[in-house]
């Protein structure tokens, strides 16, 4: 495991009476060791689909064959909204160069850009279409039913596009990533004998980052889908042992669901020390807010709970939401997520040393900054009885972001646990969804 933790300014020591006490975490401990002895047989029996993906070899060298099949493309815009667009996105701005669609084809070494159109904004979906020439983009739609709104809206246009300007080629420019067997999208793939890829079944959008939803952008963009899998493969096995100390995601469920329900800190910002990371804090929202924010518990019982997910961006976001997080309610913990070591160093200059604001920053780095700005906002918050904990990233690569991915994962499944709550349905999505249907005419859904 290259991802390293660390709790202490969670805990009284540092946070004072707004941080947890050991004998906290010592008291949900054997509940969490339930939990994790569930998933253990799950898993066993089957199920929990999702920690299985880091094995899938068929899926690993389909997405493989099939992103060759599409190499020298100029775009790939992928089409689909919540976790079939928040995982790719996030892949994207973790490991590509930061400015990779401004690059040449040349300096992005022959991979395409990467759009993601994941809103029916239609000024947004419109300059996509205009900006992408359909003889050089591929469309990777991305909807488990093909039912959802939003992407089989955009796949019509899509469809569209490609027949007007293509014609009988059209098929050589989309790919759909679906159920393997039904949905409409299916039907429509078998229908007009388009490429596809397999969405497991049993692998909800917001847990599906690791299947052909995020692989296949992975090895279109040239990135290290082994890499990824091993690290979330290893991370699955510290996640699921029974040795509570060696295990960062139950340490991790116990200490953020102690601070939702027993310390009135509802309120999860997740924030990054590196704009790389920053699309991570996205995917995370989504993890976070519709696995357990839920109106009824496994019995039945009401009981509208949840926490609610914020990102933040260091040093950015000291300048603009810090002064709340210090001052303002009692209400938050913090997830900081750091970098130790960057792609660059940045030195700077030694200048204008007369200048008492620019002269000591002389024969620095950025990095030692951001560094530093990071120490400081942690110890800001700790003075003033604001818990945090940190997960540190030795370096921004394929196998970090897969552990995250998967520690995330199942600190969510260990959460639902505590919670006692079901983290992989979302009925509150789905009323909105069949609303819209009825509002847009869709026969069977009333408005």
């Amino acid at each position: 495991m290259s991802l390293s933790f660390n709790f202490t300014h969670a805990f009284s020591d540092k946070a004072g009476e707004h941080g947890l006490e050991p004998r906290d975490i010592a008291y949900l401990k054997p509940r969490l060791l339930d939990a994790i002895k569930q998933m253990r047989a799950q898993r066993e029996a089957g199920k929990l689909e999702f920690l299985n993906l880091p094995y899938d070899a068929g899926a690993f060298a389909t997405c493989a064959q099939a992103a060759e099949s599409f190499a020298g493309v100029e775009n790939l815009v992928i089409a689909g909204i919540g976790g079939s667009a928040l995982g790719p996105a996030a892949i994207f701005s973790a490991l590509c160069h930061p400015l990779h669609n401004l690059l040449d084809a040349d300096a992005r070494g022959g991979r395409p850009r990467l759009f993601t159109l994941d809103n029916v904004d239609p000024d947004y979906a419109s300059a996509y279409f205009e900006f992408c020439d359909p003889r050089e983009t591929v469309f990777n739609i991305i909807s488990k039913s093909g039912a959802t709104a939003e992407t089989a809206a955009a796949s019509l246009v899509i469809f569209d596009l490609l027949k007007k300007r293509l014609g009988a080629k059209w098929r050589d420019h989309v790919i759909c990533t679906t159920d393997p067997k039904s949905g409409d999208l299916r039907k429509l793939c078998e229908r007009e004998k388009l490429p596809t890829l397999d969405l497991p079944p049993a692998v909800g959008g917001r847990f599906s980052v690791l299947s052909p939803v995020g692989l296949f952008p992975a090895f279109m963009l040239g990135l290290n889908a082994e890499a990824m899998l091993f690290g979330a493969g290893e991370m699955a096995e510290f996640c699921l042992s029974v040795e509570f100390e060696r295990n960062p995601a139950a340490q991790l469920a116990a200490i953020l669901y102690l601070f939702d329900t027993s310390y009135g800190k509802p309120i999860h910002v997740m924030m990054t020390y590196a704009n790389s990371l920053y699309l991570l804090a996205d995917w995370f929202r989504q993890l976070w807010a519709e696995s357990l924010g839920k109106a009824v518990n496994l019995d039945g019982k009401t009981v509208n709970l949840g926490p609610t997910p914020v990102k933040a961006l260091g040093a950015t976001d000291q300048h603009s939401q810090v002064q709340l997080y210090i001052e303002g309610p009692f209400d938050k913990v913090f997830v900081f997520l750091e970098v130790k070591e960057f792609r660059c160093e940045l030195k700077l200059p030694a200048l204008y040393g007369d200048v008492s604001s620019l002269g000591y920053l002389g024969g620095q780095t950025m990095n030692k900054l951001l560094a530093s700005e990071f120490s400081a906002t942690r110890e800001a918050l700790a003075k003033h009885q604001r818990p945090s904990l940190t997960i540190s990233f030795p370096r921004v690569d394929a196998r970090s972001i897969g552990e995250f991915f998967m520690l995330f994962e199942i600190v969510t499944a260990l959460c639902g646990h505590l919670y006692h709550i079901n983290p992989f349905d979302q009925p509150g999505v789905e009323l909105g969804k069949r609303l819209t249907y009825g509002l847009m005419g869709r026969k069977g859904y009333a408005k």
